[in-house]
C-alpha cells in the first residue's frame, strides 16, 4: 500500500493516543488528583498559543489526505465520505483566515462543522464494520459506503481517519478558544 496512506494510518493512532492521553488527564483533574507535571503544563501552554495552527495542521492533513486518496491513488469516494468533506474543507479555509487574522472566535465557525460530522463519520465507520449497518449505505449507483479501501492496525480505515480528525479539531478548539480572554 501507499506509504502516503501508512502514514497517515500512523498520524491518525498519533492523535489518536495524543486524544486519550488528554481525556485521562482531562478526567483524573475532575476526579481530584493531583497531574502537576512540568511537561504536561508546558504541552499546554504550547497547545494554547498554537491550537489554531495545531487545528489548522489536522484540517490541513485531512484535507490532503482525502484528495490524494481520490485524486492520486484514484479512489471513488462515497456519498458519506462527500459529506465529511465537505465539513472538513472548509475548516483549512476557517482555521487559516483565524491564524492570519488572530481571530478568537474561530471555534464559533469551526465547532458546528465537527460536531456534525463526528456522528456522519461515525455512522460511516459503523457502515463498514458491523453488519447490522451495511444495508444503510450509498445508493447502488455510486461506490458503495462499505467500501473500505485501505484498513491499518485492524481498526483504521478513512472514515476512522476523518473521524480522529474532526474530534481533535474539535477538542482544540473547544478546549483552547473557550480559555481566551
Amino acid at each position: 500500500m501507499s506509504a502516503v496512506i501508512a502514514g497517515l494510518s500512523y498520524a491518525t493512532l498519533l492523535v489518536q493516543l495524543l486524544l486519550l492521553i488528554g481525556l485521562a488527564v482531562f478526567i483524573g483533574r475532575k476526579a481530584g488528583f493531583d497531574l502537576s507535571n512540568r511537561y504536561l503544563e508546558q504541552a499546554e501552554e504550547l497547545l494554547y498559543q498554537w491550537y489554531r495552527e495545531t487545528a489548522f495542521l489536522v484540517a490541513t492533513v485531512a484535507t490532503s489526505g482525502s484528495l490524494y486518496m481520490s485524486q492520486i491513488l484514484g479512489w471513488e469516494p462515497c456519498l458519506m465520505c462527500w459529506y465529511q468533506r465537505i465539513l472538513i474543507y472548509p475548516m483549512v479555509v476557517l482555521l487559516g483566515v483565524a491564524i492570519v487574522l488572530r481571530k478568537d472566535d474561530v471555534s464559533d465557525y469551526v465547532m458546528p462543522l465537527a460536531m456534525i460530522g463526528i456522528p456522519i463519520a461515525a455512522y460511516h465507520y459503523m457502515i463498514q464494520r458491523l453488519d447490522q449497518f451495511q444495508d444503510a449505505g450509498c445508493s447502488v449507483l455510486s461506490v458503495s459506503c462499505e467500501t473500505t479501501y485501505t484498513f491499518y492496525f485492524g481498526y483504521i480505515s478513512i472514515p476512522m481517519m476523518a473521524l480522529t480528525a474532526m474530534i481533535a479539531i474539535l477538542v482544540l478548539v473547544w478546549r483552547f478558544s473557550s480559555t481566551e480572554s
